[in-house]
């Protein structure tokens, strides 16, 4: 495992904010039928998940020096907050942190729950109401995925402030 200086890690940092979190999902959108745009949407959400978690970890393995097994790990709010919280940082008062966590609980009730409203997402959006079905997709996608881009950018900014 190659060692980098703090210098190569503000670099790394600082090319992941050009990281396009959206890309991907915008794909799934764009390749979607009229017929077919609330199932896009909602496939939409799962990959803007997938694309956050791969750079929310790649950022966090750069930073924290993370070895395989902990990048893994990181993914899970739990797991998250308390990496975080051994090198001094309080994730959960990084803006759009709930963000994060209400974006990964839609993803998993869109992939397990089959797009079911769950406890934790009951009332999270207009007329998400907890054992119905998830609705109106591409207002929640418009809308996560900005908020989830500006999280991001405030853990890049947190973790480059950690490294200097």
């Amino acid at each position: 495992m190659t060692v980098l200086s703090v210098q190569e890690k503000l670099q790394k940092l600082t090319d992941l904010q050009h990281a396009k979190l959206t890309q991907l999902a915008e794909q799934v959108i764009q390749r979607s039928s009229k017929a077919q745009r609330q199932d896009s949407y909602k496939n939409a959400l799962v990959e803007l998940n997938k694309s956050f978690e791969q750079y929310f970890a790649e950022a966090a393995t750069i930073a924290f020096g993370l070895h395989p097994a902990q990048a893994k790990k990181i993914r899970y709010k739990k797991d998250r907050i308390k990496t975080f919280k051994q090198h001094g940082l309080d994730y959960q008062n990084i803006d759009g942190a709930e963000t994060a966590q209400i974006l990964s609980l839609i993803a998993q009730a869109i992939v397990y729950e089959d797009a079911t409203v769950t406890a934790d997402l009951d009332n999270t959006f207009p007329f998400w109401k907890e054992g119905y079905p998830m609705v109106q997709f591409d207002n929640t996608y418009s809308i996560l995925a900005e908020d989830i881009n500006l999280h991001f950018q405030q853990v890049l900014q947190e973790l480059s402030n950690y490294l200097q």
